[in-house]
């Protein structure tokens, strides 16, 4: 009968921690939605147009987070009390005892950062960032000052204890000493629902997708996502956004790291005579686009898409017949555009390779980061923006994945859309996991077009794909075309229903793609529209590349180029040679915009060129840059490794040909001025 009493007041304590850790997680997230409202109608702009279903979602979506940030600041503690359970009841009511002030201490964490988000909302039109962190950074003293003779600091500190103290009240309110005893069966089914309920919230769903910054993307309408992260959220994305990536603050760190003491040495092995100086330098990392008649004339449209997963390997298994992997672009890569078989993408990853096309920055993750509230010199858009292009970047997936919305924007983009944006054009739209479907995406992109044409406006468009993507799944009224995985022989990594499933999302996206270019073509746009698309890394999943030397495979993508004949004035596709990401942007900017300032990148895909090679941001081999050439390759740029070739094939090699060297030394310069340029630029160095 002892054993009985003691077992049912360690239960007891167990019970009313349970109760009181509900209620206040429902106390938080009711406190949090308050102030989610009163941030809506404190600071709506008067201009402001959105749907009721917008701001619906925006509540429905911030209700969801709320209550993930709640049972993770609270469950942990329940966890603790079920595993104190068959110890002493000792252990069991001290940490009951504890738990009141842990409670408190979360409700003050909650209530002071719900505060802090909506002054510094107010001040920086949107929800707290990694700029909160400049407190510590900047002047300190000077910082608190001006909070102190800005803000009612008082006034909030009263308002402060007053909420959490309410708070608390309602916590306690109801306490009973004793309660009915459970059996063992309730007990345990008890214990069971409120751990599951936890995870549950924790994950904010019980599916297989835990929820994300990018669910915070509900609308087209800027504002409206941003109510839905709360205080004590945004703060955890801002926490995660500086951490991301710390660059030190040497700008010079990235030129040691590649053996130049000097941008200077740097740019001796690259021919710069004249620049003695790092503005000298600098200078020569800016170029100026030849003059080109038809560009001024009649500017043309720019249109960008970076295609997901899209591998150049696959095509080696292409057959129109049996394993048709184009669809309708079919006949834009084997005859109406220009593809370049030859070309390596950027990163191999495709958040870092859009840094890497849009910023040509070897640093990376850049833009999620704190230096990412910076505008750079080297932004891709930035030419357009300045020449009076519409500049547009639209994905088929969340606007707000890795800060895409706000990021981008300061790097030259008018308007950041995604799947919100084309789901309120095409209330119709499907799609699966990640996004929206991609004949959406380019559905969307082909109405903008026709808007620019029919307002008179230059548009230069960039889309990023996501349907190519797991778990890889194609609209249900999308009848595929022949597809025979078995052409992949020993080269399939997956089992053959898992790969064909792959190839039906390749299949499917490339066919969006062509039948995007077909409808331009029948409109009358392409012959004053340039096209280029590339995919972001290789299709994962079919294959694999555990050798080092299938560099080829392994970073190898499709480009695809189309120069109207009006702009090319009849020059040549250089199709045999090495090429690279940073290579679209140069060819762009050289037929699109005459004799404007560009920055110093890649090179003109219809310019032959000496020696040409494809130089990108890949790691491998323990390093950062790979290098591929028709003397060979050269990986880790630091330390290199060299490849010679051998039957088609690389093959590693400790002799490498003096041709091989020169470019890597060559490669190994670009990759150093070009982390000193952008790394100079992130931590704002003072100018020579």
């Amino acid at each position: 009968m002892h054993n009985d009493s003691v077992t049912v007041s360690r239960w007891q304590h167990w019970r009313e921690i349970n109760r009181q850790l509900w209620r206040m997680g429902l106390i938080g997230v009711v406190t949090l939605t308050l102030m989610r409202i009163l941030l809506w109608q404190l600071n709506a702009p008067s201009s402001l147009d959105f749907s009721g279903e917008g701001l619906l979602q925006a509540f429905w979506m911030g209700l969801r987070f709320d209550a993930k940030i709640m049972a993770v600041l609270l469950g942990p503690w329940l966890v603790v009390a079920t595993a104190l359970l068959p110890l002493p009841r000792v252990f069991l009511a001290s940490w009951r005892r504890l738990w009141l002030v842990w409670a408190i201490a979360i409700m003050v964490l909650v209530n002071l950062l719900s505060l802090i988000n909506h002054f510094f909302f107010t001040f920086y039109q949107g929800p707290i960032n990694s700029l909160i962190f400049g407190l510590f950074e900047d002047d300190t003293q000077a910082v608190l000052q001006t909070v102190w003779s800005d803000y009612p600091l008082i006034p909030l500190v009263i308002v402060l204890v007053g909420m959490t103290g309410m708070q608390v009240a309602l916590m306690r309110r109801g306490h009973r000493r004793t309660r009915r005893r459970l059996g063992w069966r309730w007990a345990t089914l008890l214990v069971v629902v409120s751990w599951v309920a936890l995870i549950g919230l924790g994950r904010g769903t019980l599916g297989t997708f835990p929820l994300r910054q990018m669910h915070m993307a509900v609308s087209s309408n800027a504002f409206v996502n941003d109510l839905v992260p709360s205080g004590p959220q945004a703060l955890y994305l801002a926490w995660k956004e500086r951490q991301v990536n710390q660059i030190g603050d040497d700008p010079q760190s990235g030129l040691a790291r590649y053996g130049f003491d000097s941008p200077m040495a740097a740019a001796e092995v690259l021919g710069w005579s004249q620049a003695d100086t790092p503005q000298a330098v600098l200078d020569h990392m800016t170029e100026t686009t030849p003059e080109r008649s038809a560009a001024t004339d009649k500017p043309p449209h720019v249109v960008f898409s970076l295609m997901e997963s899209w591998g150049r390997h696959p095509l080696d298994f292409d057959d129109a017949e049996d394993n048709d992997l184009l669809g309708h672009l079919r006949p834009w890569m084997q005859e109406k555009a220009d593809y370049f078989p030859h070309a390596l993408s950027a990163e191999n990853g495709t958040h870092p390779t859009l840094e890497g096309l849009l910023l040509d920055t070897p640093i990376s993750p850049l833009t999620q980061s704190r230096y990412g509230y910076r505008q750079y010199s080297t932004s891709t858009v930035l030419p357009y923006e300045r020449a009076g292009y519409r500049t547009v970047f639209l994905t088929s997936g969340s606007a707000q994945w890795r800060n895409l919305d706000d990021a981008l924007k300061r790097q030259g983009f008018d308007e950041v859309l995604g799947e919100s944006a084309i789901r309120e054009r095409f209330p119709e739209a499907k799609g699966s996991t990640w996004g929206l479907f991609d004949e959406w995406m380019f559905r969307y992109g082909e109405e903008l077009l026709k808007e620019a044409e029919a307002n008179d406006e230059k548009l230069m468009l960039v889309m990023l794909s996501i349907t190519n993507h797991p778990p890889y799944k194609i609209p249900e009224d999308y009848d595929p075309a022949p597809l025979d995985v078995s052409r992949l022989g020993d080269d399939l990594a997956v089992s053959p229903e898992f790969g064909t499933s792959i190839l039906e999302t390749y299949q499917y996206a490339n066919d969006s793609m062509g039948r995007f270019l077909d409808r331009l073509d029948a409109d009358g746009l392409m012959d004053h529209t340039l096209f280029a698309a590339t995919g972001d890394h290789n299709t994962r999943s079919l294959m694999q590349y555990p050798d080092a030397h299938d560099l080829f495979d392994q970073f190898g993508v499709p480009i695809l180029m189309w120069v109207p004949p009006d702009y090319r004035k009849g020059d040549t596709a250089q199709k045999d040679d090495w090429i690279s990401h940073r290579d679209i942007f140069p060819t762009l900017w050289a037929h699109s915009l005459s004799d404007a300032q560009v920055p110093w990148m890649g090179r003109d895909l219809y310019t032959s060129q000496a020696s040409p090679m494809a130089l990108t941001f890949n790691h491998q081999d323990g390093g950062q840059g790979v290098m591929v050439s028709e003397a060979g390759a050269v990986t880790s740029l630091t330390d290199p490794t060299y490849y010679h070739w051998s039957d088609d094939e690389l093959a590693s090699t400790t002799s490498p040909s003096r041709d091989l060297e020169d470019q890597a030394q060559r490669a190994r310069a670009r990759m150093a001025l070009e982390d000193w340029r952008i790394r100079r630029e992130a931590l704002q160095a003072d100018m020579p």
